[in-house]
């Protein structure tokens, strides 16, 4: 009987030398028949196994058979172009055994293996699946900046892949080895993305170089369009001369020593204020879309002349017409005439009342009264027991004691009624919720008595305001308007003697509120044309300004100060005095006193207050609320959020 048995081996040779020592022959009684030679990579590695095949022959005599004693032959695996081989066990052998990792899902008769896995009824039950096959994609996608000035193309490539099983040599144990064979990922064609850019819509700004060029593997968005930015127009616009010799303090700045502060100088006839620089054309853009982006024209803006000044034939130059101050009231450009007296203004020259600017070479004082109509107020001495008012800004290069300045003409007095009314508004407010709180537990029927009866035990501040109103504000009474005046005539009627018992209902009280809230905004609004006051030292003093209020000397004390647009103190103390402020910010360097006298800051409708040192019974309050300090703090900061309220930190500590 012919038997033939297959041997693999790194070479022909070696296949050959294992096939008859297993047989137990020589070469004499076989037939060597080669299968298939060795193979290997460009590396010089193998990657395909040597086969032959040995087959007994008879000669002449007798059969040659295996010798009885032969040793048996296991059973082997091995790889062979991606394909896994078996050969059975001869003369009672072991079967081959198979090792995997979890990348190969290995099923036997129906069974899945885990790592390891013996043939032992041949190969024909196993089922091998490799990893699944990952096919190369691209994806492209047109995304169009929200100025629709850009056009960009977003990639997204990926490289495709499958797996294979390495080629190895027969084995007993064979260990299943994976590879992978990349697939790089398609190529983006310009026509490719020409089209995608025309179904997008978009038309105009191709940079066809870029779109040409090669696009590199790693990159995920390349610039494909740009459209035409727009030049927007230049606005003409006002450049007065007049500034250019002019030093104006900057009143936000950390520290302003006024004793280095410069007069305004006034101008000589003829001389140029103003230039009106005409604005410049802009230019309409183009969209990727190729749509135009229009700009608008140019705004002119013209000069606006009053009192002593004239403008050229072409209107693009203002002159001076007088001698005088140029002042910029409202936008109107105007020329002030300007009183100065080189002297002390006391007994001897009296009251002086002046339309225009005045100037006060020395001090101010003996119960003497300064009024600038249309104008502002200049003092180089000191200002004491005496009254300054002025439309515009008030400068007082040195101390104010026991004296009264008001700035702004009404906008000042709008200043002070947003202040008043504030403090009612907060009033009526508690009143309000006081009467709620006692209805509910009480159950009283009678508003009017309960209204009453609040007034006089918690709330007897009420009948004082509005009694006081007429006093503080008797002067300007007549340019208030008439739904104003009206306002406080109800007020009267209502709260004052037995008028609360005329209340009905506490809905006519949250009216009330509801009108002085208006007319808060409605005076702020008018008051925003503001004017300043700077000073030096201040004591037992009332200043009004519907601008700032700066004071730069050594303190303030027992002063009441109401302004329109901030308070800022950068030195000394602020003692036994009080500030109010409408819209802007309170920056004091240090309030109250060691002894605890009473000081108080307050904010009424919008801005901040910083404190950078605050004693015990200082008070700050902010629309409504209020908080009084018990114990010293430093770098103390209070403002308002819409969800907190007043809120107040000293450092980076939050104590409310």
């Amino acid at each position: 009987m012919t038997k033939s048995v297959i041997f693999h081996a790194e070479t022909v040779e070696k296949a050959i030398e294992a096939g008859l020592k297993q047989l137990g022959v020589d070469r004499s009684q076989v037939r060597i028949e080669v299968l298939s030679e060795p193979k290997k990579s460009i590396f010089g590695l193998p990657t395909k196994s040597a086969t032959v095949r040995l087959t007994i022959v008879e000669d002449d005599n007798n059969d040659v058979e295996v010798k009885e004693n032969s040793v048996p032959t296991d059973g082997a695996l091995w790889v062979e172009s991606g394909e896994l081989k078996y050969a059975p066990p001869q003369d009672g052998g072991d079967p081959p055994i198979l090792v995997f990792d979890d990348l190969v899902t290995v099923y036997y008769n129906g069974v899945q293996g885990k790592h390891r896995l013996e043939l032992d009824q041949g190969i024909e039950p196993l089922q091998l699946t490799l990893p699944q096959e990952q096919q190369p994609k691209k994806e492209l996608k047109v995304v169009v900046s929200s100025d629709q000035l850009q056009a960009y193309l977003r990639i997204n490539r990926v490289g495709g892949y499958r797996y294979y099983l390495l080629d190895q040599p027969p084995s007993k144990l064979l260990e299943l080895k994976l590879d992978r064979e990349v697939t790089p990922a398609p190529e983006i064609t310009t026509d490719e993305i020409m089209a995608l850019l025309r179904d997008a819509g978009i038309t105009y700004g191709f940079d066809l170089q870029k779109l040409r060029a090669p696009i590199a593997d790693d990159e995920d968005e390349i610039l494909v369009a740009t459209g035409k930015a727009p030049v927007q127009p230049q606005d003409g616009y006002v450049q007065y001369e007049f500034d250019k010799y002019q030093t104006q303090p900057d009143l936000d700045a950390d520290r302003i020593d006024y004793y280095e502060l410069k007069p305004i100088l006034s101008v000589e006839r003829g001389a140029v204020l103003a230039k009106r620089i005409p604005g410049v054309p802009g230019e309409n853009g183009i969209n990727v879309y190729g749509k135009e982006i229009p700009v608008p024209k140019a705004k002119e803006k013209p000069i606006l002349v009053g009192d002593g000044v004239y403008l050229s034939d072409d209107e693009l130059t203002a002159y001076a017409e007088r001698d005088g101050l140029p002042v910029l009231q409202n936008g109107v450009l105007k020329v002030l005439k300007v009183f100065e007296l080189g002297k002390d203004a006391n007994l001897q020259t009296g009251n002086i009342r002046f339309n225009g600017e005045i100037i006060i070479r020395g001090n101010v004082s003996d119960r003497v009264k300064i009024e600038a109509i249309s104008g502002g107020v200049q003092v180089y001495g000191i200002v004491d027991q005496a009254e300054i008012e002025a439309d515009r800004d008030v400068v007082v290069m040195r101390n104010v004691i026991a004296a009264r300045i008001k700035a702004g003409g009404l906008g000042a007095i709008y200043t002070k009624v947003c202040s008043h009314l504030h403090e009612l508004e907060s009033q009526f407010f508690h009143l309000i919720q006081s009467f709620m709180l006692v209805h509910s537990r009480t159950g009283m029927v009678d508003t009017g008595s309960l209204i009453k009866n609040l007034i006089e035990i918690k709330f007897n501040k009420i009948p004082k305001m509005i009694s006081d109103f007429d006093t503080d504000f008797q002067a300007a009474m007549s340019s208030f308007p008439p739904d104003f005046r009206t306002l406080i005539l109800e007020l009267k009627s209502y709260f004052l003697d037995r008028g609360p018992l005329k209340i009905k209902d506490i809905s006519l009280v949250r009216q009330f509120v509801e009108q002085m809230q208006y007319w808060q905004t409605h005076f702020q609004t008018n008051a925003d044309q503001g004017a300043d006051v700077q000073l030096g030292y201040l004591q037992s003093s009332s200043i009004e300004a519907s601008g700032k209020v700066v004071v730069n000397g050594k303190g303030v004390y027992y002063s009441s100060i109401v302004a329109g647009k901030g308070y800022y103190q950068p030195r000394g103390v602020f003692r036994s005095s009080h500030v109010v402020v409408e819209s802007g910010n309170i920056d004091l360097r240090e309030i109250g006193s060691q002894s605890g006298s009473a000081a108080s800051a307050s904010i009424t409708n919008k801005g901040q207050m910083i404190l950078r040192s605050v004693y015990p019974n200082v008070t700050v309050a902010y629309g409504n609320q209020k908080y009084r300090f018990l114990q010293p703090a430093a770098n103390v900061k209070v403002l308002w959020t819409e969800e907190d309220g007043m809120v107040i930190y000293s450092g980076s500590n939050k104590i409310l």
